[in-house]
């Protein structure tokens, strides 16, 4: 536990001194929108900024972090660096958290065809016209991906409308599908209204008719029509999915089957994958999307879920060792880098010791999701140690959190994000033979 803080007051600072924070619990420091409580989120202790301002009753601090982000904290958590400061220098790069300033616009780092794919549903066409493709179709492999597409297909919430989100454009949605030559997409965030139900079926019949391979899906039927749901998108010409069912185990606030989407949180979807290709792979798919939120609480109801992995494989254990986890598991930490760091830590050694051991494939690039203009890590695929059909240790990360390469973007929104989600693609490959 840290020692007590030095007493300072707010009169003793300046307009332009730069100052260091100073936590008094592990979470962080708060920051504030305004000066008064209003909390906004927490930084780590450490963290570095330049006064803007000063509150009149001489308590709060409004700072410009090093980040790049402002914000107000109490003069409780303000340690003197010095009498005045330059600017902060660049952005740190850790994900998290960043300001909205429009007064750049995002630099892509790769240029080309993934470029041309994620800079709008036009380019995206055309290329996939050229022949542009994320990776050859080969019967010798099996493409699995998990994608969070926000709020398909509204874009945002229905009573929270956001400036930087738009409804699903569900054709540049079928561009990028058929580009990346996915044959099984778990996707979350899917709503089960029946504007929903027919977007479904139109990136579906779209992919069928452009691919000339019939496409089908399935989402979990429990739920609010308005809920986030997880459906599965797959190719059925290369692959068949069956024997659907609900996890329980992995909504943290079900206690058994019998209402699986309790309190408006996703159990497990399971399905069975089994290759249409003579002697090709089968295993088992779980696809998840864990509790979202930056608090301990919320980080707990995460660990709860997946404390209860080996309860919920272990019938398909008996069957099969192969089981593949993917989806949103909102590794988000309790709203600093620190626990962000130490929540995805702790799932990799917790998964370490689950039968029959999974190992969590890195991201390359090492982000998959942009909040502020900052990434993160949220979206995992698991595998067994013992799997033999898994031949590489990463997954690839494609969109404009590959284009970005998960550095800051500042400025405005890559219109990827505003169209399709705040999430990117995150994309594995399954050697197509069985070899158990």
């Amino acid at each position: 536990m840290m020692g007590a803080l030095p007493l300072t007051n707010a009169h003793e600072f300046q307009v332009g001194q730069s100052v260091i924070l100073k936590a008094a619990k592990p979470v962080g420091v708060p920051i504030h929108r305004e000066p008064a409580p209003s909390f906004l989120q927490h930084v780590p202790s450490g963290t570095t900024g330049i006064i803007e301002k000063i509150s009149k009753n001489n308590q709060w601090l409004s700072l410009r972090l090093s980040s790049g982000e402002t914000g107000w904290v109490h003069d409780k958590y303000v340690e003197t660096s010095s009498k005045a400061s330059p600017s902060p220098g660049p952005a740190h790069t850790t994900p998290h958290l960043p300001s909205d300033s429009p007064q750049s616009r995002p630099v892509n780092i790769h240029i080309g065809e993934e470029e041309a794919v994620w800079t709008s549903r036009e380019q995206c066409q055309t290329a996939l016209g050229k022949g542009a493709r994320m990776a050859p179709e080969t019967a010798q492999q099996l493409r699995i991906g998990t994608w969070n597409i926000r709020w398909f297909p509204l874009g945002a919430p229905p009573d929270q409308p956001e400036d930087f989100a738009e409804a699903t454009d569900l054709d540049w949605i079928t561009c990028v599908i058929q580009w990346m030559q996915i044959d099984v997409l778990a996707v979350q965030e899917i709503l089960a209204t029946p504007e929903a139900t027919q977007a479904l079926q139109t990136v579906t019949g779209n992919l069928t008719d452009k691919t000339g391979h019939t496409w089908k899906w399935y989402r979990q039927p429990c739920g609010h029509l308005d809920d986030h749901h997880i459906a599965l998108l797959w190719n059925d010409s290369r692959v068949s999915l069956t024997n659907f069912e609900s996890l329980w185990e992995f909504n943290s606030k079900a206690g058994n089957g019998s209402n699986p989407c309790t309190y408006g949180l996703r159990p497990g979807q399971y399905a069975h994958v089994q290759s249409r290709t003579t002697n090709g792979v089968d295993f088992h798919l779980i696809a998840i999307h864990l509790k979202s939120g930056p608090t301990v609480f919320d980080v707990e109801e995460r660990h709860k879920a997946l404390n209860r992995i080996d309860q919920a494989i272990a019938p398909y254990l008996k069957q099969d060792q192969d089981v593949v986890i993917l989806g949103d598991f909102n590794t988000m930490g309790a709203g600093d880098w620190n626990s962000r760091d130490y929540e995805i830590k702790n799932l990799r050694r917790h998964l370490e010791k689950e039968k029959p051991g999974f190992s969590d494939l890195e991201p390359r690039p090492q982000c998959s999701h942009y909040f502020r203009g900052r990434g993160g890590w949220l979206d995992h695929i698991l595998v067994p140690h013992n799997m033999k059909e898994i031949t590489l240790k990463s997954t690839t990360v494609t969109g404009y959190c590959a284009l970005a390469g998960c550095q800051r973007i500042r400025g405005d929104y890559p219109s990827a994000y505003r169209q399709l989600s705040d999430h990117c693609p995150v994309v594995m490959e399954i050697q197509n033979t069985d070899q158990d």
